[in-house]
């Protein structure tokens, strides 16, 4: 009887252990699903928030740097209108200095011109002599960027101007007054203009929009007329114009086009702003802000973003917000499978503990071929080490036993206490690369010097050790720079040690160059090459991709250190080095960059 009862207690038990983890999922679905709805909105405006504010920023950097350019064509043009060669007519110096006026802001201009006193084109830059002798005294008289400067004596800033070969273009003129020394009145004697494409200004402008922004830029002069626009057909036309307003109501919606032309009115008054405009169900914010040349407003420039960003992120919210409302009835239906979903589980953690096992296999594996490394370097370091310590200490006691040969004593002392000086310090290098410790102590200096004085060095003890090996060095130029003096004279000392050890015993040639070389980046313009050719036995083919790392030599003495430690050395300056066997077979090259002086 009492076996019955429990065996109809527990199926109750397991039901009501079901029904309460489906409650529970269905609870916590509900939950889920609110706060998908309530994050999904926060995203969203947090990505438009973004997008409006890259939009202000880039507006106002444009704007910035447009008016440097006019900035800069502006004092041009005063600086020509006060010039002795324009004053004095003197022709052919004039010519030069509008041409190189001309020159310096291409990017922006299309053309200078100087007109005499009557608007007859006494010069035109940018131009072959063919063509100038067909514009050569031209009556522009009637043009505005003439007739305004002569009549104000004040510079004149034009709207969009249709030139003679019915471009449209903007133009700056100063007019060119000569001041008698009797009297405080001036002369007009003519003008000098800088012409400018529109379409140029809006092109150097879209170039410099960030492109995962799918931004575009226009532009519109003080008085309302279309100076640039991504469409083309509006270039030259006043914005509120019947026509134009009838092009933005085939893409604009009534209440679209009066946002417009709301947010249109308020740019023109020189001031700055942004609004979002929907069209063809796509809103788009548009930020503006006037251009000022001398702080007068000139144009007022206007960048357009669609809300593409904002929009992927709703694509994908609204996703997430359809799988949570089908998670809950999902759930509610699969509770009485929640067995089948454990022994899922339970397979999916032994394949997260399979494969997390694996890689702390890997990772001790890593350990391991560590600490052999280490145990290496130890072993080889300490083996490097006790070779001269002991010949420093066999030496001592030599000579204490043979004082009338001190000098060949000392010197082997000498020479085994700078092996061990170089070795230590070699250890230090590398315990300072390895933990990330190397530091650079900058300062200016002349190369040339040091290679120089590193060269004289040298030859000095080659000398000594009575072989014929010559090392040559010739400067074109003085090379200043800033760089870690010791470390760079570090990596050319290891470099020539090289190529003297694997030279001809007795004999043999080592070439140094230097040449500056154009490096353009964001830091630096230029940078200078090293490069130490010798004619020794060269580089074993078996170790050069490894040449740099550590313990790679080919050589009797020494422990591989040094390759390794001028690479990290010049790496930490912003360089490359690399090594090659010559053409000819015979020795190898070793070259380095360093940057030059910083911009």
């Amino acid at each position: 009887m009492f076996r019955n009862a429990k065996t109809s207690f527990l199926p109750k038990r397991n039901l009501l252990i079901i029904v309460g983890i489906a409650i529970i999922s269905i609870i916590i679905s509900i939950y889920s699903y609110n706060y998908y709805n309530f994050t999904s909105n926060k995203i969203t405006d947090i990505a438009l928030h973004e997008i409006k504010t890259n939009n202000e920023i880039q507006v106002h950097d444009l704007s910035q740097i447009l008016a440097n350019k006019f900035e800069s064509v502006n004092n041009l043009l005063q600086t020509l209108a006060d010039s002795p060669a324009i004053h004095n007519n003197e022709y052919n110096r004039a010519y030069t200095i509008i041409n190189t006026r001309q020159h310096s802001t291409n990017q922006i201009t299309d053309f200078y011109m100087w007109l005499d006193k009557n608007g007859k084109i006494n010069w035109i830059s940018n131009m072959n002599n063919s063509l100038y002798q067909k514009y050569k005294g031209t009556d522009l008289s009637y043009r505005s960027y003439f007739f305004e400067p002569k009549v104000n004596h004040a510079p004149f800033y034009s709207s969009l101007i249709e030139s003679n070969d019915k471009i449209p273009r903007l133009y700056i003129s100063y007019p060119v007054l000569n001041f008698s020394s009797n009297s405080s009145s001036s002369i007009f004697t003519g003008v000098v203009v800088a012409s400018m494409r529109a379409t140029t200004m809006g092109d150097i402008l879209q170039n410099q929009l960030l492109p995962q922004f799918n931004s575009s830029v226009g532009l519109l002069d003080r008085n309302g007329i279309v100076l640039y626009s991504s469409a083309s057909s509006l270039i030259g036309k006043y914005i509120f114009a019947k026509d134009t307003q009838s092009i933005l109501s085939s893409l604009l919606s009534l209440e679209s086009k009066k946002s417009l032309n709301a947010l249109l009115n308020r740019s023109l008054e020189g001031g700055v702003g942004s609004a979002d405009i929907s069209s063809n169900n796509v809103t788009s914010t548009i930020s503006y802000e006037p251009v000022n040349i001398a702080n007068k407003y000139f144009m007022t420039l206007y960048v357009i973003s669609p809300h593409k960003l904002a929009s992927d992120v709703g694509v994908l919210i609204n996703q997430q917000k359809y799988f949570s409302t089908i998670l809950i009835f999902v759930i509610a239906s699969v509770a009485l499978g929640t067995s089948l979903l454990v022994f899922a589980w339970n397979k999916r953690l032994k394949i997260i503990v399979d494969k997390k096992t694996a890689e702390l296999k890997e990772a001790n594996d890593q350990l391991k071929i560590h600490d052999k490394m280490q145990n290496e370097f130890i072993n080889i370091a300490s083996h490097e080490i006790k070779t001269p310590t002991q010949s420093i200490l066999s030496y001592s006691e030599l000579l204490q036993r043979h004082p009338e040969k001190n000098k060949q004593i000392t010197e082997a002392i000498v020479r085994n206490a700078k092996r061990l000086q170089r070795l230590t310090n070699d250890i230090l290098d590398v315990t300072k690369i390895e933990s990330q410790s190397l530091k650079l102590t900058k300062e200016k200096f002349n190369l040339n010097d040091v290679i120089f004085s590193i060269v004289e060095d040298f030859n000095n003890t080659i000398r000594s050790e009575g072989r014929n090996i010559k090392i040559f060095y010739e400067s074109k130029e003085p090379i200043i720079l800033e760089s870690d003096k010791g470390r760079i004279s570090q990596v050319i000392s290891n470099i020539l040690s090289n190529a003297i050890k694997f030279s001809n015993k007795y004999d043999g040639k080592i070439f140094i160059f230097t040449e500056i070389q154009d490096f353009q980046n964001v830091t630096f313009t230029k940078q200078v090459l090293v490069s130490i050719k010798d004619e020794g036995v060269g580089i074993d083919n078996t170790i050069i991709p490894r040449l740099f790392s550590k313990f790679v030599t080919k050589s009797e003495n020494g422990i591989g250190l040094g390759l390794y430690i001028s690479k990290n050395i010049i790496e930490a300056h912003g360089g490359k080095i690399w090594a090659e066997n010559n053409i000819n077979g015979k020795g190898a090259t070793f070259n380095f960059t360093i940057p030059f002086l910083p911009k």
